[in-house]
Parts: structure tokens; sequence; C-alpha cells
């Protein structure tokens, strides 16, 4: 795997190789070099597990992004709350209990989730598009994903 490093970009070293290069090594070498050697069900599982490393590239770049939101939400909406607790489950446990206005706001903070969801786990998903062009006053470009798969 080293070699196939150093095949696609010669200026990096052992010492500045960032995380997401490395996942970028691993699924390049499973893409181009694994699965065209496999056959059947073992090609399909080696393509699983490139788009898995795709998953975890984006969450690398915008799970920040989604937490920020989160606790934004939750100081916002929830504001007795445990913030030493994972924040999502209270704000959903919250609108359950309707102690949530669904105001504007709020309403736009789920949007907003909702496409930084999607361009974690999906970016190509059909409606993803669709949902980020109605919604684009939500400023969705510092959301946006680069497709990494």
């Amino acid at each position: 795997m080293g070699n196939f490093v150093s095949q696609r970009n010669e200026s990096v070293t052992a010492t500045n190789v960032t995380p997401q290069q490395l996942l970028q090594a691993v699924k390049g070498f499973i893409a181009e070099t694994v699965t065209p050697a496999l056959s059947d069900r073992d090609q399909f599982n080696a393509r699983v597990a490139a788009n898995v490393i795709g998953i975890v590239q984006r969450e690398l770049a915008l799970g920040p992004a989604l937490s920020a939101l989160d606790n934004a939400a939750f100081s916002k909406w929830i504001p007795d709350g445990a913030p030493d607790k994972d924040v999502v489950p209270q704000i959903s446990q919250a609108i359950a209990k309707r102690t949530i206005e669904p105001d504007t706001a709020f309403l736009d903070y789920l949007k907003q989730r909702q496409l930084l969801l999607s361009a974690i786990n999906n970016p190509r998903y059909a409606n993803r598009a669709a949902a980020a062009e109605k919604w684009r006053y939500l400023d969705t470009d510092t959301h946006s994903a680069t497709d990494t798969r």
C-alpha cells in the first residue's frame, strides 16, 4: 500500500500524511487493485468496503459542522438539558414531549441537519439535490460534501 500512496502523490511523506489521505489510499487500493481481482460476492463486498471508507471520510470532513449545529440547537431549545450527554437524543425526546415549538427556526435546523446527514451518508441520494435546491436559503454550500466514492 505504501507504493500506492507514492504513485498518487510524490510529495506525501510519513510525517505529513493526513487521515483523509490514508483513507483515500486504502479506498483507492481497494477500488483499483483489490476489487478487479475478485469475483462475484467478494467483489461486491469490496465495493461496499470502499463505500464505507467514503462515509468515514465525509464524517471526518462534515462531522464537526454537524456537531456544531446540534450543539447550537441544544443550547437554543434545551437550555436546561445535560450538555455532557449526547445532545441528539435529548433533542429527540424534547420533540416527542412537544417541549420544542415547531417554529421556522427549529424547522430550519432540522432541514440543515438532514442535509448534513445525507451529505455524510449518501451525497448522491437523488432527493438530496432537490432538497438542497429548495432549501438553498439555509446556506447549504457550507454543508456540501465532495463526493468521494
